[in-house]
């Protein structure tokens, strides 16, 4: 039996951690209005969009405004910090705000941690 071995896309194949990077806008404007505006938000910073390597975004409705969520692809290129910053700086442009910011799951440290307390 021979073996092959098959080089995947640079986009396909094992994934690091993934973390996943909420940041909450909000604006006193129509609830239609803020998802158009943070729709343009997420697709600027989306990697995908022509914005930040290793970053995936889509924007989702949440109870108090609309959260821009990504999925940081590898964190050591794009630290959550980059992403922040940039979203303030499109915020000023699109005329919302940036209400707060927030991981929805646990950090590499934090499982390491919840494996040796075990």
């Amino acid at each position: 039996m021979k073996t092959a071995i098959v080089q995947l896309p640079a986009d396909r194949g094992p994934v690091g951690q993934v973390h996943n990077y909420n940041l909450l806008v909000v604006a006193d404007l129509e609830e239609a209005e803020v998802m158009r505006r943070c729709r343009r938000i997420a697709k600027s910073i989306s990697e995908r969009g022509g914005g930040l390597d290793k970053v995936e975004t889509m924007a989702l409705p949440h109870e108090k405004g609309v959260e821009v969520a990504c999925n940081l692809l590898d964190a050591d290129i794009t630290p959550p910090a980059k992403v922040r910053e940039r979203v303030v700086e499109l915020c000023q442009v699109e005329g919302v705000r940036l209400e707060s910011d927030y991981f929805t799951n646990k950090s590499p440290e934090d499982i390491l941690d919840l494996v040796y307390a075990s």
